[in-house]
C-alpha cells in the first residue's frame, strides 16, 4: 500500500518499475496480488489504474469494451479480472415497473412512438425524428375520425387535428390558437385583433395529455419481452455510472508548506476534493463559504502541474478574492512561479504584453479577476464554430415553425428572428477580424491554459440555449450573457485540445440555485461528449428526459383564461444524480 502511494504522489498513475524498486524483495507478481482490488489492468491503456479512476464512469460501457478485447485475447487473466469486477459495479437494472416515461423521451426509437399512434389513433402513422432538428415528423395517408375529431380542437382560424396534437405532445407543447376580438381605438373605432383563445388551448392541452397519457398506458400493456428491451435501453444509457468514494488520504503533497499557512493539514474534504479533481480532469466542488475551496483550487492547480495532468493552470475569481486566492498560493508554494497581474497589467496599452507574458513562460499558475479573463481574447475560430452550430440550430427551429404553418407562437418566431440577427451580426465581426487579424495577435488558445479552475462559476450561469419551451416560466433568458458565452470559448478550446470531457473546475456554494436550466448548462460546459452519447444535443431534448411540465390555468384581470406552463418536477432523479456526482465533490 505504501509503495502505491508512493507512486500515485510522485508520478500519479500506478508505475509497477518504480513500485518495484521500493520493494525489492517483493516479486510483482506477489505485489500485484497484495494489491488486489485497488488497482486494475486497464487493456486499452496496456497499465493498471487505481480502482477510484477505472471503476468508475460509464462502466457498462468499459465492460463491453474489454470484453471486446478479451475476444482476441482470452487467455489474459488480469482483463477478466477487471471485467468481473467492472460488472459487479454496475448499478442493479432498474426494472421497466420502476421507469417514468415521458412521451417525447428521445432515446426511444420513433418506430416506438409509431407504432403506439397506430394503435391509439386506430391507423396506420409513421413517426420520424430528426436529431440535427431536434424535431419529430409525422406522416399518416388515411386520416380517421379519430384524428378529425375525437383528438381534435376546432380554432376560430383553423383545426388542430389529432396528428397536430400529437406532434405538440411528442414536444411536450401546446398550440398557440387565437381568436378575434372587437376593441376600440385610440380615435373610438372599431377594431378587430387576435388574441390567444385560452378556452381552446385548455381544451388542446387536455388532448394533448390524453394522448401522453395513452402512450405510458399503452407501455404497460406491451409484451413483457418488449418492456426488457426498453428498460435494457434505458438502463445502458442512463443508470450505467459509477460514482467513486473519491478518498485523497494517501495523497503527501510534495512542496505544501503547511506551516506558512499555519496549519497541520488538509481537510479530508479536501485531499478528496482535490483527488477527484486530478483523477477526473475537472469537476465541480459544491463548498459552502469557509469549506476551504481557496485551498483546493491552489493545490489541485499545482498538483496537476507537477504531474504533467495540466501544463499552464489558470484560477479566475471574484475581484474581491483573486488577491487572497493569491497570497494563499504563494504562501501553500513559495517556490511556485505564479502570475497575478495588477489591474493596470490589463490597461489598453499594457494588455498585449502581458498576454504574450501568458504565452511564452512555463507558470505553474495564472491567477485573473473575471474581468481580466474577459479581456482575453477567444479563438476566433472556435467562436465561429460554436456560433454557427447555435446559428444552424435557430434556423432548424425557425424551418419547423414556418412549417407549421398559422400553428406557431408569434412571440417565439419574432424572438428566433431576432436571435438570428444578432447571431448573424455576431459571426460576420468574428469574420471580419479572422480576415483583419495581425500576426503578432495573442488569443487563449495560443497561450496555452489546459486547465480553468472558476471561482464562483454560478456568475457564469447565464449561458444561451435553444427551446420551444418559450412560455415556461422560470427557465432563464436564452440569449445568456457575453459573459457566459466566453466561459464556453475557452472551455471548448481546452476541451478540443484533449479531446475529451471537463478541463475545467467549477466552484461555487451556489452551483444550482433555482432553474433547472442551470442544471443542464453546468453538462453543457463540461460533459459536451457524454450528452451526446445519450443522445442529448439541446435543452429540450434533455428536459424531455429528466423533466415534467405541468400546465396551470388562471382567469386574467380582464377575466381570460391564461395559461401558466412550468417545469415543476425532476424525474429519474438517481441517474441524473449519478451522472452529476460523477463529477462532483
Amino acid at each position: 500500500m505504501e509503495a502505491l502511494g508512493a507512486s500515485l504522489n510522485k508520478y500519479g498513475t500506478v508505475e509497477l518499475d518504480y513500485m518495484s524498486s521500493l520493494l525489492p524483495d517483493m516479486e510483482e507478481s506477489d505485489m500485484l496480488s497484495a494489491l488486489e482490488g485497488r488497482i486494475f489492468y486497464n487493456p486499452e491503456e496496456d497499465s493498471y489504474e487505481v480502482a477510484d479512476k477505472f471503476i468508475s464512469g460509464n462502466v457498462i460501457e468499459k465492460a463491453e469494451r474489454i470484453e471486446s478485447w478479451l475476444l482476441d485475447h482470452p487467455e489474459h487473466e488480469e482483463a477478466k479480472q477487471s471485467l468481473t469486477a467492472l460488472r459487479a459495479a454496475t448499478p442493479t437494472p432498474i426494472p421497466f415497473a420502476d421507469l417514468d416515461f415521458n412521451l417525447g423521451e428521445r432515446w426511444i426509437p420513433a418506430k416506438v412512438y409509431g407504432k403506439f399512434a397506430s394503435e391509439f389513433f386506430e391507423t396506420d402513422i409513421n413517426v420520424s425524428y430528426h436529431s440535427n432538428m431536434d424535431e419529430y415528423s409525422i406522416v399518416c395517408d388515411q386520416k380517421n375520425g379519430n384524428i378529425w375529431h375525437k383528438y381534435a380542437v376546432q380554432g376560430e382560424f383553423r383545426r388542430y387535428d389529432g396528428l397536430n396534437l400529437l406532434k405538440h405532445a411528442l414536444h411536450n407543447t401546446i398550440p398557440d390558437i387565437n381568436k378575434s376580438k372587437t376593441i376600440l381605438d385610440a380615435e373610438g373605432n372599431e377594431k378587430t385583433i387576435k388574441v390567444r383563445d385560452g378556452h381552446a388551448i385548455q381544451m388542446a392541452n387536455a388532448k394533448i395529455e390524453e394522448i401522453r397519457q395513452g402512450f405510458v398506458d399503452w407501455l404497460g400493456r406491451t409484451p413483457d419481452t418488449f418492456k426488457e428491451q426498453l428498460s435494457d435501453r434505458y438502463n445502458r444509457l442512463f443508470n450505467c455510472f459509477v460514482r467513486p468514494n473519491f478518498d485523497g488520504t494517501h495523497q503527501s503533497f510534495p512542496d505544501l508548506d503547511l506551516k506558512r499557512l499555519g496549519i497541520q493539514d488538509l481537510y479530508k474534504s479536501q485531499k478528496d476534493a482535490v483527488w477527484m479533481l486530478k483523477t477526473n480532469g475537472g469537476g465541480i466542488c459544491d463548498h459552502e463559504v469557509g469549506a476551504g475551496k481557496t485551498l483546493i483550487m491552489c493545490t489541485a492547480a499545482y498538483e496537476m502541474k507537477r504531474l504533467g495532468l495540466a501544463n499552464k493552470p489558470m484560477i479566475i475569481g471574484l475581484k474581491a478574492n483573486v488577491f487572497d486566492i493569491a497570497d494563499t498560493f504563494r504562501k501553500a508554494y513559495p517556490n511556485a512561479k505564479i502570475l497575478y497581474p495588477g489591474k493596470n497589467d490589463f490597461s489598453k496599452q499594457n494588455r498585449q504584453r502581458i498576454f504574450n507574458d501568458i504565452k511564452n513562460n512555463d507558470w505553474d499558475c495564472i491567477i485573473l479577476t473575471h474581468e481580466q479573463f474577459g479581456m482575453i481574447p477567444q479563438a476566433l475560430e472556435i467562436q465561429e464554430a460554436i456560433l454557427q452550430k447555435e446559428k444552424d440550430s435557430v434556423e432548424e427551429n425557425l424551418e419547423v415553425l414556418r412549417m407549421q404553418g398559422a400553428d406557431i407562437s408569434r412571440a417565439m418566431l419574432k424572438g428566433l428572428e431576432k436571435r438570428k440577427q444578432t447571431l448573424e451580426a455576431k459571426l460576420q465581426d468574428i469574420q471580419d477580424s479572422i480576415a483583419e487579424r495581425k500576426d503578432d495577435a495573442v488569443d487563449f488558445k495560443m497561450m496555452g491554459i489546459d486547465h480553468l479552475f472558476v471561482d464562483e462559476s454560478h456568475q457564469f450561469k447565464n449561458l444561451m440555449f435553444n427551446t420551444r419551451h418559450d412560455r415556461v416560466s422560470g427557465l432563464g433568458n436564452p440569449d445568456g450573457s457575453q459573459r457566459a458565452l466566453n466561459m464556453l470559448f475557452a472551455i471548448r478550446t481546452i476541451q478540443e485540445r484533449s479531446g475529451k470531457d471537463l478541463g475545467a473546475t467549477f466552484l461555487s456554494g451556489t452551483t444550482i440555485s433555482n432553474s433547472l436550466t442551470e442544471l443542464y448548462l453546468l453538462f453543457k460546459y463540461l460533459r459536451p461528449q457524454a450528452l451526446e452519447k445519450q443522445g442529448i444535443n439541446s435543452f429540450d431534448a434533455w428536459a424531455a428526459v429528466f423533466a415534467k411540465k405541468s400546465t396551470d390555468y388562471e382567469f386574467s384581470i380582464t377575466n381570460e383564461i391564461i395559461q401558466k406552463e412550468r417545469f415543476r418536477t425532476f424525474i429519474k432523479v438517481p441517474e441524473l444524480a449519478s451522472f452529476y456526482a460523477e463529477v462532483w465533490e
